[in-house]
C-alpha cells in the first residue's frame, strides 16, 4: 500500500497533467478560432473593401518576401501594384514603403519597392522608405518618422496579413487606417506547396508570437534597455 507522502504526491501530479491538459486544450482551441478568424477575414475583406476609398494622407506598403540580390517576390510586387493603383487614382498624396534588406549591405525591400512604383508611374517625390525592419512589428515602428503628420492612412498588404498589420501600426499610432488587399490568399511562395495554407497557419501563430514580443519590448523598455538592443527584440 502506498504512503501517505506518495499518495499526497501522486495526487499533486494528476492536478499538474489535468491543468496542463486543459492549457493545451485552451492553446489549441486558441489557435484554431485565431486561424478561422484569419481566413474568414481574408476571404470576407474583399466585399467590405471601399470602392473607391476614402482621401487618406499615405498609402503605406508593407514588404514581403525579396531575393539577396534585391529581387522582390511577387507577393511584395502585387503589394506595391496594388498601392500604385490607389495613388495614381488620387487616393493619397503621398505613398511609403517598409521592409528590410535580404543580405548585409544589399538593397532593401523598401528601396526596391520605391524603384518598382517609379516604374509604374508614382513619382520619387511622393514616395518614402524605411529599409531596417525585418517583421510587421518593426514595419509600424520604424515607419513613424516618415509618416509624422498623417491623421489617415491606407495599409496594403495580403488579406490574410491585414488584421495583424493593423494591429501593428496601431499600437504605435492613433492613425484611421482603411485596409488594402493586394490578393486576399499568397499565391505563390518560394518555399511552400500551398502557400495560402501555409501563410494562414503561420499568421495564426504570428499573432500570438507579436503579442508575446511586444510585452517582452515593454518590459526591456521599462528596465532602460539600449534602444536598438529593445528593438531588436521585435524582429
Amino acid at each position: 500500500m502506498l504512503s501517505d507522502r506518495r499518495i499526497f504526491l501522486y495526487g499533486k501530479v494528476m492536478v499538474l497533467i489535468r491543468i496542463f491538459w486543459r492549457l493545451l486544450k485552451a492553446a489549441v482551441l486558441t489557435y484554431l478560432a485565431t486561424l478561422a478568424f484569419v481566413m474568414g477575414f481574408a476571404a470576407l475583406q474583399p466585399v467590405f473593401e471601399p470602392q473607391p476609398f476614402e482621401p487618406a494622407d499615405v498609402i503605406v506598403v508593407l514588404g514581403a518576401g525579396m531575393d539577396a540580390d534585391g529581387t522582390l517576390h511577387k507577393s511584395s510586387r502585387l503589394r506595391v501594384k496594388k498601392g500604385a493603383e490607389l495613388f495614381l487614382a488620387g487616393t493619397a498624396p503621398r505613398m511609403h514603403f517598409t521592409g528590410g534588406v535580404g543580405r548585409p549591405n544589399g538593397p532593401s525591400a523598401g528601396a526596391q519597392m520605391v524603384a518598382l512604383a517609379q516604374s509604374l508611374g508614382v513619382p520619387a517625390t511622393a514616395t518614402t522608405a524605411e529599409g531596417q525592419s525585418y517583421s510587421t512589428l518593426q514595419n509600424a515602428l520604424f515607419s513613424q518618422p516618415m509618416l509624422q503628420g498623417a491623421e489617415r492612412i491606407i495599409l496594403v498588404t495580403e488579406g490574410f496579413h491585414l488584421p495583424r498589420s493593423w494591429a501593428s501600426f496601431k499600437y504605435f499610432s492613433n492613425y484611421d487606417i482603411a485596409l488594402a488587399r493586394s490578393v486576399a490568399f499568397r499565391k505563390t511562395s518560394p518555399n511552400a506547396r500551398w502557400p495560402w495554407l501555409t501563410m494562414c497557419l503561420r499568421e495564426a501563430l504570428a499573432i500570438w508570437f507579436n503579442a508575446g514580443r511586444l510585452v517582452v519590448w515593454e518590459v526591456a523598455g521599462l528596465l532602460n534597455y539600449d534602444e536598438t538592443d529593445r528593438n531588436d527584440l521585435l524582429y
